[in-house]
């Protein structure tokens, strides 16, 4: 198990990632449907080939993150059923996450030769990249509602965490267009708790 402060900087690292991948959807400047997406990826190879490192960067730090969430779920109490569940998915939400951002990787390589190649891809990245969310936002839950539980840290950031991770992983799957609304925050916002939480232990 890493030590306090090196779990802190490693939560920290998740808000990081997200930044990252603001500044990459900035560069981007193309986020609509996935026909516009692979039509702005075939007409703007050097922008797409800046932008797939930086999101690579954000997933590194998302490994990084990753490792220090596992860290922290562990201290709260190894041998805790739930807590492992919560290890394991967040494990899968990394997997899938990564899936998804190669698979885009691979869209916009072929966006140029062969357009329904990279339509496919690019909504297998979007169907990969949102069960990632989902699922990290479900070990979120599982994770922040055993600290609370547990009295474990800060009890109010961990029951915001817990609720953040229930109310974005379920609401991910309602069936409505507004639904990304859900796993999109969610995602920020506990990036953002857990990020306090790393700045309590850097501190402690």
């Amino acid at each position: 198990m890493l030590n306090s402060k090196t779990t802190g900087y490693m939560l920290i690292m998740g808000l990081v990632a997200v930044i990252v991948v603001i500044i990459a959807i900035a560069m981007q400047a193309q986020d609509g449907t996935a026909a516009e997406l692979v039509a702005w990826a075939a007409e703007n190879e050097s922008t797409w080939q800046i932008v797939v490192p930086v999101n690579m960067v954000a997933n590194l730090l998302l490994v990084i993150f990753t490792v220090g969430f596992v860290s922290w779920a562990k201290s709260i109490d190894q041998s805790n059923g739930a807590i492992t569940i919560g290890k394991y998915l967040a494990l899968l939400a990394l997997f899938l996450i990564w899936v998804g951002d190669l698979s885009q990787v691979a869209a916009f390589n072929t966006a140029a030769d062969n357009t329904d190649a990279a339509h496919a891809l690019v909504s297998l990245s979007r169907e990969f990249t949102w069960l990632g969310i989902s699922t990290l936002l479900a070990s979120f839950f599982v994770v922040g509602t055993v600290a609370y539980m547990k009295k474990s840290g800060t009890p109010t950031l961990n029951g915001l965490l817990g609720l953040v991770g229930i109310v974005g992983s379920v609401g991910a799957f309602i069936p409505a267009e507004w639904s990304d609304l859900f796993w999109v925050f969610g995602f920020v916002i506990g990036m953002g708790l857990l990020a306090i939480i790393g700045v309590q232990k850097v501190r402690s």
